[in-house]
């Protein structure tokens, strides 16, 4: 229902010399609208918001906030300077006013670099700052390993060889046996590496033995591609962005019940039918069966 305002009863119009004039008619606010809310921190220089909003089904909305800028944006200090508690907590404070249902800190880097524990404290530090849900994208790609059922990890990034090696510590450390890693060996630039680079660099996972494939970094292109890796590579291909986004979707109870925006089944932006890793995902939320999907 619309809520109206009268002015208060004898409130005093007094004249005002610059021609100002209160308005004096009812004043009208909508509802609330019923949407679910997700707060997304990400690092300064990230440029893939477009990417998020095509994951999302209708009634969810996202709102974004970056950590503090950095004259120097290499890898390797990028993560750890974008990834310290306090810095993420401080940036995720900013969104607390929205009341945000979840709160994602979306850099892999940044949340793997410091190790399980690590990841850990992050989210314990946005808790702390009033950060509802709070969840990471590295601790949701753990997640999401773990429901496929997958021992063996290939992994490919687009990070320089020191930062690949920090990633693998940290899937290790999280209880997998990665068996392949592959990596680009960049600094800087990510996002404007195309799509048949990245689809050419995960296809070098094929032959591993891996169970399930991990493609670090959230500011890699991989949507409308999972499909068509899984078949190639015959297991579950799990990305940044995608596990992200679901891990904070579910946090914020946004899942169940939800459709696309063109009002048929919402499968997270992933066509029909799903990638398998998609519906791994789904099933593990109840939205979609994984025997039926």
């Amino acid at each position: 229902m619309t809520k109206v305002l009268s002015p208060s009863p004898g409130a005093e119009r007094v004249p005002d010399p610059r021609g100002l004039t209160r308005y004096d008619g009812p004043l009208e606010y909508d509802p609330p609208p019923d949407e679910r809310r997700i707060g997304v921190v990400v690092p300064f220089d990230f440029s893939l918001d477009w990417e998020y909003w095509k994951y999302l089904p209708e009634g969810v909305v996202l709102h974004f906030t970056r950590t503090p800028h950095l004259q120097r944006d290499d890898g390797m200090y990028l993560a750890k300077a974008s990834g310290k508690p306090s810095v993420v907590a401080r940036t995720g404070r900013s969104l607390v006013s929205l009341r945000p249902h979840s709160v994602l800190y979306a850099c892999t880097s940044g949340s793997f670099i410091h190790g399980v524990e690590g990841e850990r404290k992050l989210r314990e530090a946005m808790e702390a700052a009033g950060c509802a849900n709070p969840v990471t994208a590295s601790g949701a790609a753990m997640q999401a390993l773990g429901l496929s059922g997958a021992v063996k990890v290939a992994i490919a990034t687009p990070y320089s060889a020191a930062l690949t090696v920090k990633l693998v510590d940290f899937v290790a450390e999280a209880g997998f046996d990665v068996v392949a890693t592959h990596y680009l060996g960049l600094h800087r630039g990510i996002a404007a590496v195309s799509q048949s680079t990245i689809v050419d660099l995960v296809r070098r996972c094929a032959g591993s033995g891996a169970d399930a494939v991990f493609v670090s970094c959230t500011s890699m292109r991989t949507f409308g591609k999972v499909a068509q890796l899984e078949a190639e590579l015959g297991v579950p291909v799990f990305t940044s962005n995608q596990v992200s986004l679901w891990a904070a979707l579910t946090a914020a109870d946004a899942l169940v019940g939800r459709h696309a925006g063109d009002g048929g089944p919402w499968l997270m932006g992933d066509g029909s039918p799903p990638a398998l890793s998609t519906r791994i995902l789904l099933a593990a939320s109840g939205v979609l069966p994984l025997a039926e999907s």
